[in-house]
């Protein structure tokens, strides 16, 4: 009975392990989808900006007025013991010398003038706000990038190995032919070794590129917030040769979309809202306060005659530190410096943007000509491999020249492959490079 429960534990455990690491069919977009999903950057940024809508919240709070409560217990010593308010009591108040005595204070205060530092700590925080919005927007585009690039990288890795698959199919057969030869009497030993030795050679690389597609699946898994056992199966790539792309509509888009240059365009305006809030600072502050007060000597805390007094008080408060008007001036100077460095600094960063745009649209432009010349060597590689084979099978070549022919061949079609994905991986760069990814 023990068997049979332990070797159904065992089954169910075999099976679950079969599920978990039963391929999984994923494209590009599902792919970009996933990793915008399970992105621990993007939730950690998401919480930046709570904390941002946050503080815009308390600087709207600082418009509200305050309330205040207090009540005090106190321990009095009189030196005069015959109290007495005219117009308050009705006949003084006998206090004993040593009596407690309770105080009370409800009190309200409404800001109506601050310098306006109540509107740019509002307007501060709004724009912090935005700002945080861009930084997340910018880390999208970035994890778009980061999934896509890990995206073909993986695809160059399985399209290498199934030109590789069929490289050793094409010697295998070919061995096996040169083999047949051997015993026909009609090849020598060391041909058929050459052709082992091609098939070795071809193991080998399949058992790099297996390793390499385990290292670039557990990855993309752990990217894409898959489970680590999950074997990815690319769709077919699309490859971007999109020849059509004109420099100057790039560097436009960049203008316009880089998310650096929007980052510094809100900082200058913060910039704009610190010199006002500074230069504010001089200004006096208006604020409109109420009280109440509850004043009892009896030592009761509900006195049972009318022995308290409770004045309300209602009026407008001025206040102005004239101190400002000259200690103000270098924090002035230090605030429109900010502003200038941050023009100078949004210069640069055009300069840079430019730069940066122009050195991946000639990359692509390259990795497009480089295709356009591998096509040919592709053309040329085959055309030679058959030619090679034509004179083989007249005895006109040696088994080292039709080896190495199809070597070329087998080259040639992987670099055509590695160089069509680099091209869409230099496409995507382009893309970057203007600050707006798309598929």
């Amino acid at each position: 009975m023990k068997k049979r429960l332990l070797g159904v534990v065992v089954f169910l455990l075999t099976i679950g392990l079969i599920a978990d690491a039963q391929p999984r069919k994923l494209g590009l977009e599902e792919a970009v989808q996933l990793g915008l999903q399970n992105s621990k950057d993007l939730k950690r940024q998401q919480y930046k900006i709570d904390e941002a809508l946050a503080r815009l919240a308390q600087a709207k709070d600082a418009q509200l007025p305050s309330l205040k409560v207090s009540f005090q217990y106190l321990h009095a010593f009189m030196l005069s013991q015959l109290v007495s308010i005219p117009g308050v009591t009705k006949e003084p108040i006998k206090l004993p010398f040593d009596f407690p005595a309770y105080l009370g204070t409800l009190s309200a205060s409404e800001p109506i003038f601050a310098g306006n530092q109540l509107k740019y700590a509002k307007q501060s925080a709004d724009l912090m706000v935005q700002l945080s919005r861009l930084d997340a927007d910018k880390d999208k585009e970035d994890i778009t990038y980061i999934v896509i690039n890990a995206y073909l990288n993986y695809d160059k890795i399985q399209q290498n190995q199934l030109i590789v698959e069929q490289n050793m199919q094409d010697v295998q057969s070919k061995l096996d032919e040169i083999t047949k030869y051997e015993s026909q009497g009609l090849a020598t030993q060391n041909d058929v070794l050459r052709y082992q030795l091609q098939r070795s050679q071809i193991q080998l690389m399949q058992i790099e590129l297996e390793n390499n597609r385990k290292v670039a699946d557990y990855d993309m898994d752990i990217m894409l917030g898959l489970p680590d056992t999950t074997t990815l199966t690319l769709d077919a790539t699309n490859y971007k040769l999109d020849e059509n792309l004109a420099l100057p509509d790039l560097i436009q888009q960049a203008e316009t979309n880089r998310r650096e240059l929007a980052e510094l365009s809100y900082q200058q305006r913060l910039a704009d809202v610190n010199i006002k809030k500074v230069h504010d600072q001089r200004l006096p502050t208006v604020a409109a306060s109420a009280g109440m007060y509850y004043i009892n000597p009896t030592g009761e805390v509900i006195p049972t005659h009318n022995n308290l007094i409770a004045p309300i008080t209602v009026g407008v408060g001025v206040s102005w530190d004239i101190g400002t008007l000259y200690t103000n001036k270098n924090k002035e100077h230090e605030a429109s410096l900010n502003r200038v460095e941050l023009n100078t600094a949004h210069d640069a960063d055009v300069d840079e943007i430019h730069k940066d745009v122009h050195r991946q649209f000639i990359a692509y432009q390259q990795a497009l000509a480089q295709i356009k010349v591998l096509q040919v060597a592709v053309s040329q590689a085959q055309e030679n491999e058959r030619i090679t084979e034509s004179k083989f099978r007249n005895n006109l070549v040696t088994t080292t020249d039709r080896i190495d022919a199809q070597t070329l061949l087998y080259q040639s079609r992987i670099n055509l492959e590695l160089a069509m994905s680099d091209a869409t991986i230099a496409y995507y760069n382009v893309l970057r490079a203007t600050g707006k990814m798309h598929l």
